[in-house]
């Protein structure tokens, strides 16, 4: 019997984790706290209980929280438990639980930076839910991106033994009987630990790293669509000529994303009919010629937000922030992320715009297919094409941003990023540009389904896969998502 494939710890250390080490958390792999960070987070804490002794004004330790910051902190453990319990205010459905995954791994690459001052008990509590696979209920809107305080409350509440999680079934089981159930005590909090649970945009960064191989691979797919696009049209119509994606174009722009999709294209392409074609279109809709323009600029979004996230996770997100080398407590801004939003915010209009260059080429498809429809050999239902309309629509309204939207809280709350907004947004955006490649694909699939042409190397195996899955049949979500499936090659 084969044994099973070993699985990569993750070990935390000083350094920051990298965006693969928190996807392979997020997926599931153990983890486990250096000493040397272990060592950074305990002179971490003995820095700020200096404060705290000599009777410094620490906000979330000696003074309290928002508008209340002036006041004192009367008496710690009652406090500390105020602090969750005050700030497990959202509401809806659960979170996913890779990003969970993923955003408690992020507050333990952070704890082991040594700006929070908590003890390693609390990084610890926090691994423990990791290797336990213990899956707190985060409810999905509560964050206006200033740290994801009421997203961060509900993985808080489990660390203390109360809250909710959930099971592989979707049940919710609470707090308690899911420590228990894994051997595990709810964690007493000490001074200033409640707020370093909840001060960060945690949410926000391990959605951010999990979208980014997520938009890397909608860029390759938006390459192979395009290419089965286009010999579907030439089985149809005369050939448009393939100089569009030819190397003599792209050569002043050598190594830009859009000189790689070019390169794919054409990869694809080998041996196809196309090369042979006489009869060709003097010019083809720009839907089709500008399409590696198009998708290179969504690459290099791409590129632009994993720069970001790379950033970011540097950054020792605390306020107050503890600096162990000068040995003081600073107040600072650091949970703000404006630049992962942005990076954010232009990867989800690149996406609208792949999305509204395939719904043209659907379109165009559609109308070449009329023939197709008539004869009953189409395999899709017509009105698929109505529903890449509406996913359009949605598309083109999830590219608007939302960072711009003004909110003020209280009189020293009145700037907001909406990071996990825009993170939330970001993944309801690709899975929209990810139905609408489908639906086109699904169209050249019909088109080419009796088409007597050769296809290229690249494309040929997508033709049969897709033709397989028509002759298969099922409803248009069946058809939807087996087409998805089929061009990312899974």
């Amino acid at each position: 019997m084969a044994s099973a494939p070993m699985v990569r710890a993750i070990t935390v250390a000083t350094e920051p984790l990298e965006a693969d080490d928190l996807l392979a958390i997020a997926a599931g792999a153990p983890v486990r706290i250096g000493a040397a960070a272990r060592a950074r987070m305990a002179v971490s804490r003995a820095v700020l209980l200096e404060a705290v002794q000599r009777g410094d004004a620490v906000y979330g330790a000696t003074r309290r929280l928002g508008a209340g910051a002036g006041d004192e902190v009367d008496e710690q453990t009652a406090f500390q438990l105020q602090v969750v319990r005050n700030h497990a205010g959202a509401i809806g459905d659960p979170v996913e639980p890779l990003i969970v995954r993923a955003a408690i791994a992020v507050r333990v690459a952070q704890l082991a930076l040594g700006g929070s001052g908590v003890r390693p008990a609390v990084a610890d509590a926090l691994v423990g839910l990791l290797n336990a696979d213990i899956v707190p209920f985060v409810p999905d809107r509560g964050s206006v991106g200033m740290a994801d305080l009421a997203l961060n409350a509900a993985v808080a509440q489990i660390v203390i033994g109360e809250g909710a999680t959930l099971t592989e079934e979707g049940l919710t089981v609470s707090g308690a009987e899911a420590l228990a159930d894994a051997g595990l005590v709810p964690l007493e909090l000490e001074t200033h630990e409640a707020l370093s649970l909840l001060n960060t945009n945690t949410f926000t960064l391990g959605s951010a790293v999990l979208a980014i191989p997520r938009v890397e691979e909608l860029g390759l797919v938006a390459d192979r669509v395009v290419a089965l696009s286009l010999e579907a049209a030439g089985a149809h119509r005369p050939s448009g000529d393939l100089g569009p994606y030819s190397s003599t174009v792209f050569d002043d722009v050598e190594g830009s994303g859009a000189w790689r999709s070019a390169v794919v294209i054409r990869e694809l392409l080998q041996a196809s009919f196309l090369h042979g074609a006489t009869d060709r279109r003097t010019q083809d809709e720009l839907s089709f010629r500008c399409a590696p323009q198009v998708h290179g600029a969504l690459a290099e979004r791409a590129e632009d937000l994993a720069d970001a996230v790379d950033d970011a996770l540097v950054v020792r997100a605390e306020n107050p922030l503890v600096d162990v080398e000068s040995r003081s407590v600073v107040p600072n801004g650091n949970f703000a992320s404006p630049d992962l939003v942005l990076g954010l915010e232009s990867a989800r209009l690149a996406l609208a715009h792949v999305g509204r260059i395939s719904a043209r080429r659907t379109a165009v498809l559609s109308a070449l297919a009329r023939p197709v429809r008539a004869a009953g050999r189409a395999g899709i239902p017509g009105l698929l094409a109505y529903t890449g309309a509406e996913r359009m629509n949605d598309l083109r309204r999830l590219a608007a941003p939302v960072s711009l939207d003004d909110v003020v809280l209280s009189e020293v709350e009145d700037y907001a990023t909406w990071g996990w907004t825009a993170a939330r947004t970001t993944h309801d955006a690709i899975d929209a540009a990810t139905d609408l490649l489908a639906i086109e694909a699904l169209h050249a699939a019909s088109l080419l389904r009796d088409a007597a042409v050769t296809s290229g190397t690249g494309t040929a195996p997508l033709r049969a896969a897709l033709a397989d899955l028509l002759e298969r049949g099922g409803t248009a979500e069946d058809l939807v998502r087996g087409a998805a499936t089929v061009l990312a090659g899974d």
